[in-house]
């Protein structure tokens, strides 16, 4: 992500006028509502469980961040064929992650789409060791799998079976930044087959209830639609809004905010954010919308922005924050949480500037405890050349 700015852009949003939101030619009337989860402290989550260290996504991951005392673990969720909630980023078993009953990787990409399978038949799919050879994710290899430790046999876990895991190491504090990956354009290949956003945020909310986690779980999404349809299900439920300026990667990354472009945008359930009254203002937009937080991109976060947030009673994340300079900067500006693949890099800053995080939680009798959690010591003799046991 390239960190430019749009001048102009600044410069309008700091005299934008509250005003009500229309979408298309319907009125949304979304009333900021009390968030249920109690933002008491710096939020530390590690992104898809800190896929720095163990296999992203997977009750491994999960119960490592317990371990090391992150207040929230971050999640993305898939809807399958017949009505489960799993935990995966791709609506696709990936090839660069996952094995097949065969022992072999995945060949390509939407070969098995999760959306179309049982859960019977995601559960044969190992995803605990990262393929290191998959064309064109070379790169990803090098970024995350060179210090993550493999797990041979790992499943793709269950919404419900994350919950169950918190429950099992006896956390009580842990909150859950569950995404619902929804994909609004109909120009993305991951919108054939996406689920209607109402089902999609009924099935989450059934389970949410099913565990009383409605005080513990926040809600994120690119697709913003999502947020609407569960503040309908639920007004107090909280939301974070998940926002991309200036994408310069591929498809299925994120609302587009598309700064210029004269259409409404699907991702922003409707809104023109180069409109009125917004002129690329995607803070108020997501307060219209009825979210309780805006997760951003760290180099696209503006000390103005974020004192825009705040005045509007909204948090603040920053994703994907993988260094120690970009963390110290973000904690100095003010932000209200971080989302890091390297949990260990971010608990040992927080640690030396004194601000508290969860008190770490371990299950040695739990099957998905993995020993020692990679400190920073490790973690940086592994990214400076050592491979991670396998």
């Amino acid at each position: 992500m390239k960190n430019k700015r749009n001048h102009w852009k600044r410069l309008m949003v700091a005299g934008l006028a509250a005003i009500t939101l229309t979408t298309g030619a319907n009125l949304v009337n979304m009333q900021q509502a009390h968030a249920q989860v109690s933002w008491d402290g710096f939020v530390f989550e590690g992104h898809r469980g800190g896929r720095d260290a163990r296999p992203e996504n997977t009750l491994i991951s999960f119960a490592y961040g317990m371990e090391m005392g992150e207040t929230t673990l971050e999640m993305d969720m898939q809807l399958t064929k017949d009505g489960h909630i799993v935990i995966s980023h791709n609506p696709f078993m990936a090839p660069w992650l996952a094995k097949g009953p065969d022992g072999k990787y995945v060949e390509k990409e939407f070969q098995h789409d999760l959306r179309l399978m049982t859960l019977d038949e995601i559960k044969q799919y190992d995803i605990g060791t990262m393929n290191p050879n998959y064309p064109g994710y070379e790169d990803y290899y090098q970024s995350h799998g060179k210090t993550q430790i493999s797990v041979p046999g790992t499943k793709m876990p269950t919404l419900e079976e994350v919950f169950e895991l918190a429950n099992s190491y006896g956390n009580t504090k842990i909150h859950f930044d569950i995404e619902t990956k929804s994909y609004a354009d109909p120009a993305d290949p991951g919108y054939k087959d996406c689920p209607d956003p109402a089902v999609f945020v009924k099935a989450v909310d059934d389970i949410v209830r099913k565990y009383n986690m409605q005080d513990r779980v926040t809600l994120q999404t690119f697709d913003w639609r999502t947020i609407v349809e569960m503040k309908k299900i639920d007004p107090k439920i909280t939301t974070v809004a998940l926002v991309n300026e200036e994408p310069d990667w591929g498809w299925m990354e994120g609302c587009y905010l598309k700064i210029g472009d004269k259409k409404a945008s699907p991702w922003l359930a409707g809104i023109n954010i180069n409109k009125k009254p917004y002129y690329g203002d995607y803070m108020k937009a997501a307060h219209d919308i009825g979210a309780d937080a805006v997760s951003v991109y760290y180099g696209e976060l503006s000390p103005n922005l974020l004192d825009e947030a705040h005045k509007l009673g909204m948090h603040v994340l920053c994703w994907t924050v993988d260094n120690e300079k970009a963390m110290n900067m973000l904690i100095d500006m003010g932000v209200d949480g971080i989302i890091t693949d390297k949990p260990w890099m971010l608990k040992k800053i927080l640690v030396q500037r004194g601000i508290p995080t969860n008190e770490p939680t371990v299950n040695v009798n739990s099957p998905y405890h993995t020993g020692t959690a990679i400190n920073d010591t490790e973690g940086k003799k592994l990214e400076n050349g050592g491979d991670a046991a396998h």
